[in-house]
């Protein structure tokens, strides 16, 4: 096990809990356990479930392996080093734009501000407007497609999940 399981382990066994919600997780180890700011606390958060190592359901994680069976060493601390090896993933927005901005020849600018007429013009999110833009511009957006919709249906399931 790494240090990220062994840390994802003994949050929720310090917390006694087998489901948190995501504030409780990141208050836990920003606050409680006083080991990341709240932002690396969201890091730690998000790494974990891209890793499949966390599950996230309607606002609340909870672990995808047996953490119980983690063995955790006394005076165990995660180091920062536990967020570091981790590459900030690019948004698919940024990476449909930069895609356009490649095929077309125009500054990444003024592929926005088109972008931004579509999106106002049709009343969609901003990167099903990309995806318009960008298949406009001759970029293959197949391949974007299912992105574009995971991105918003992790955005829209949040939004209406209980706050707690």
């Amino acid at each position: 096990m790494g240090d990220l399981e062994t840390c994802l382990a003994l949050l929720f066994k310090r917390k006694g809990k087998t489901v948190l919600t995501e504030k409780e997780f990141v208050f836990a180890a920003s606050m409680d356990f006083r080991w990341f700011s709240p932002k690396e606390a969201q890091v730690l958060l998000e790494t974990g479930i891209k890793r499949g190592l966390l599950a996230r359901q309607d606002g609340y994680v909870k672990p995808d392996f047996n953490y119980k069976e983690v063995e955790i060493p006394i005076n165990f601390k995660p180091c920062k080093e536990v967020l570091k090896d981790i590459e900030p993933e690019q948004s698919v927005f940024a990476t449909i734009l930069e895609e356009t901005s490649k095929v077309s020849g125009q500054k990444k600018r003024d592929i926005v501000a088109r972008i931004n007429k579509v999106q106002e013009k049709l009343g969609v999110d901003i990167e099903v407007a990309a995806l318009s833009v960008a298949r406009e511009n001759g970029v293959e957006i197949s391949a974007y497609i299912e992105k574009v919709r995971k991105e918003l249906l992790q955005r829209y399931s949040s939004a209406s999940s209980p706050s707690s």
